[in-house]
């Protein structure tokens, strides 16, 4: 009797843990973590904790609660601390003590405010609801769109970095805001579906252009919204004429694994939260395993990863990239963590964005 209430203990116990994995998973979190503490800000420059975000080249933004910076070069520091420049305040005041962030979408606001380009608010329909959008219009509306599409719990400042390489080539490009996003309408459920409902805003916002006179797409995904441009590629491939993924989920199994392990869960304990998280969203995970249909891509694809991601498993995406058929994909590996292959080299990136874009626009 005691080891039979002991395996139901464990049992409850194990479920529970799912549960709660899976919910973090599907939770919408629009909340700001500013989780550094600025040590000095004097003289043109920051001292920040030494850790992987502060002290890594490249082009960054420190972000704190009614303010903003762009970030320069180190100019010194030791082994706990790092002080780099501060090539400009955008705005509000920078002051020792006060909770920030490095931020890799650098700008915040709007494309007229961060990048200096005309844009327009607008509305695209979608099965949820009137969905907002940016869009940045180009040369003629009647050629090939750029839809962005950002990354899970982000928003569409996630696409600020690659919108002057986009307009420099005369294409408009749509930065989309989509289900449960701030300002736009909720799911059904409240819960983030990993893309399983939310690629369906991504079709409606291909109907939108099309309607305004697109005669094709690339579609543009970061993170999740990699997932979500595959899984709308699969769906309607004639439309689009390339597809953009910025360390993209190319399998949900793999990349539930990989966090689960950084929780030091063992593997049947995220076994169960996988299973649970099927059941509590509808998805079948085993369909976002992009690998399945790699042999079969006819759409030319530009993908980027980096090297430290430690939110998404890469190794989707390599095997992705060699399985599918040759000259399909250009794979370019890079430097920095999740969505950062633009921060750490911004003009090779958006080389290797025109070179694509000329190619497939």
């Amino acid at each position: 009797m005691a080891a039979a209430v002991a395996v139901i203990v464990l049992l409850g116990a194990v479920v529970g843990i799912g549960w709660y994995f899976a919910g973090v998973a599907i939770e919408v979190d629009h909340t700001a973590d500013y989780s550094l503490t600025v040590l000095d800000a004097a003289n043109g420059t920051v001292t920040l904790p030494r850790d992987e975000a502060t002290e890594r080249p490249g082009t960054w933004a420190l972000a704190w609660k009614g303010g903003r910076a762009l970030l320069g070069p180190i100019t010194g520091g030791n082994d706990g601390q790092v002080v780099r420049q501060v090539s400009s305040i955008v705005e509000g005041v920078l002051v020792k003590g006060s909770p920030a962030t490095v931020d890799h979408w650098i700008y915040d606001g709007d494309p007229k405010r961060a990048l200096g380009l005309d844009f327009q608010d607008v509305l695209y329909p979608s099965q949820a609801g009137p969905m907002p959008a940016w869009l940045i219009p180009g040369t003629s509306p009647k050629s090939t769109w750029v839809i962005g599409v950002h990354g899970r719990n982000a928003d569409k400042a996630e696409t600020f970095r690659v919108m002057r390489a986009v307009h420099a080539l005369g294409l408009p490009m749509m930065s989309i805001a989509y289900r449960n996003d701030v300002g736009a309408p909720p799911s059904s459920d409240g819960k983030n579906h990993l893309g399983d409902a939310e690629w369906r805003d991504v079709v409606s916002a291909m109907d939108y252009a099309r309607a305004n006179g697109a005669t094709g797409v690339v579609l543009y995904g970061w993170s999740m919204g990699g997932a979500m441009s595959m899984r709308t590629l699969r769906d309607d491939p004639t439309f689009i004429r390339g597809v953009v993924l910025d360390s993209p989920v190319l399998d949900w199994n793999a990349t539930l694994d990989m966090q689960g392990d950084a929780r030091n869960l063992p593997n049947f304990v995220t076994g169960v939260a996988k299973r649970v998280l099927e059941w509590r969203i509808g998805i079948d995970l085993s369909a976002y395993d992009q690998r399945r249909y790699a042999p079969k891509l006819r759409t030319p694809v530009l993908l980027f990863t980096a090297a430290d991601d430690a939110t998404v498993d890469n190794r989707a995406a390599y095997t992705f990239a060699r399985t599918a058929p040759p000259g399909m994909v250009t794979h370019v590996p890079t430097a920095g963590g999740h969505t950062e292959s633009w921060n750490v080299d911004p003009t090779a990136y958006e080389n290797a964005l025109s070179t694509f874009l000329k190619k497939v626009a």
